[in-house]
């Protein structure tokens, strides 16, 4: 079994494109793949989120639909690492529970004043829309 901290360091945006690659096959076999919704600890965070983001939207809708809250949550800032890989996977999920979370994190955006993750919500909902007709 191969250690996750050793895939989260082949994940590195510093490492060569090589060990990336090789960290994004290891990252494949990992059956609790929670552990790569935007990773935050001291040597692991936003230097992993873009393969991270990789990773997850090559899951199916029914493997994500229990994390679609932190996915919805990674379009707050859509300059992080990761976040357009993370909306364009969204844009075309299929999941039944979409529609409800969406709505629950747009009502959330809403709340806490957050106009940039509010507009990225809606944005994602007309896109999909215009996709749906």
């Amino acid at each position: 079994m191969i250690d996750i901290d050793y895939i989260m360091t082949l994940l590195d945006w510093n490492e060569s494109d090589e060990n990336q690659c090789y960290g994004l096959e290891l990252a494949k076999k990992v059956n609790c793949f929670n552990v790569f919704l935007q990773p935050c600890n001291k040597n692991i965070n936003k230097n992993v989120w873009n393969n991270c983001a990789k990773i997850l939207s090559d899951k199916s809708d029914e493997e994500l639909s229990p994390y679609l809250p932190e996915l919805f949550r990674w379009l707050k800032d859509l300059n992080w690492p990761g976040a357009i890989c993370i909306y364009d996977r969204l844009i075309i999920s299929e999941d039944e529970l979409f529609e409800y979370e969406l709505k629950v994190s747009i009502t959330t955006a809403k709340a806490q004043n957050d106009k940039l993750w509010l507009q990225a919500l809606k944005n994602l909902k007309k896109e999909r829309k215009a996709r749906d007709k």
